[in-house]
């Protein structure tokens, strides 16, 4: 099936999450680390289904369904979540986002277009339309989950403490990871979310 996804710039890709949060602050989800199986379930009224072996046999944590009524999400996972496992917590906020990304950005694309799993399976394998849709929902979940604005305050008060310290701290081999792994608890997030969020919003580049 012959179905492009749209080519968008970044910054239209975080217009459509920060609107995303924006909508919904009223439920008290718009500040990390945010809930985002909250935000799935109760706001956007996603059925969770779990199923067994997700992630061992599609090597995803979670899936959209094709019809998008729901998200899939590996059932060791989801108990991981419930026992506060925050190593997988961290991972599946992510994931989960991800697929809310998909749903926000290609739900007019995608909805109703296929008539079975294995349909959608082959579409969402087609490289051309795989590299596009999943850059643009990581894009999506790491602007959702790592607002800029509080990115920056965070970054910035991490900077002053250091430079106080040491003026050419910024110098020592690692510390942009270093920095990364310190701010990366605000968010409920893994580090590497934190140093994309340093390239893609221009704060700390690598070199």
């Amino acid at each position: 099936m012959k179905i492009k996804v749209p080519f968008l710039e970044n910054a239209a890709i975080w217009q459509k999450a920060d609107d995303f949060r924006t909508s919904i602050a009223p439920e008290g989800c718009d500040l990390p680390p945010i809930n985002i199986l909250y935000v799935a379930d109760v706001i956007l009224k996603l059925d969770i289904i779990e199923l067994p072996d997700l992630f061992s046999s599609q090597h995803v944590d979670a899936a959209l369904l094709p019809d998008l009524s729901g998200i899939y999400i590996d059932q060791e996972e989801l108990r991981a979540w419930d026992r506060e496992d925050h190593w997988i917590e961290k991972r599946l906020r992510f994931s989960v986002a991800h697929e809310i990304g998909h749903f926000v950005l290609h739900a007019k694309l995608l909805k109703n277009k296929f008539t079975s799993i294995e349909e959608f399976k082959v579409w969402s394998q087609d490289r051309e339309n795989y590299s596009a849709a999943e850059y643009q929902a990581d894009e999506f979940a790491g602007r959702l989950l790592v607002p800029r604005e509080i990115l920056l305050k965070e970054y910035d008060l991490y900077c002053r403490k250091a430079d106080e310290a040491d003026p050419e701290w910024r110098n020592i081999e690692g510390m942009r990871e270093h920095v990364a792994r310190k701010l990366a608890p605000r968010f409920g997030v893994n580090y590497q979310v934190i140093e994309t969020r340093f390239d893609r919003e221009n704060i700390w580049p690598a070199s």
